[in-house]
């Protein structure tokens, strides 16, 4: 069973400890390759010292779901990967008072509300 607090992975066994490959949970891509190798009186002890030394730092955790995403597949915006909150072409409508936004601009020139998006799930 995965662990929800480390990225997919792979334990590759070297000179009586290990080395782990970690993987984007979104895309399945290789992110990065520990350099070191890791000990400890189980493989998930290595893994978890594994993260926290290297892995870790080549990810962020998406607020919203828990998977672990690279910078790519991360809206950092809003704190959630690219599948919780796509990034979004400029709004056309104002999403608190239904607007329609001819140019491009932050704030609603009607309501002045920002002009953010929340991510799946949001309504009005």
């Amino acid at each position: 069973m995965l662990d929800s607090n480390v990225a997919s992975h792979k334990a590759l066994a070297d000179g009586g400890g290990y080395r782990f490959m970690f993987y984007g949970d979104l895309s399945g891509a290789h992110v990065c390759t520990t350099k070191e190798i890791y000990y400890g009186d189980t493989q998930e002890e290595a893994l978890q010292a594994a993260w926290q030394a290297e892995g870790r730092k080549h990810f962020n955790q998406c607020r919203k779901c828990g998977k672990w995403v690279s910078l790519a597949m991360y809206n950092v915006d809003v704190l959630e990967c690219v599948e919780c909150a796509p990034f979004e072409a400029e709004a056309k409508f104002c999403k608190n008072c239904g607007a329609k936004i001819e140019e491009p601009t932050k704030p609603c020139p009607t309501c002045g509300k920002p002009l953010a998006y929340y991510g799946k799930g949001w309504s009005k």
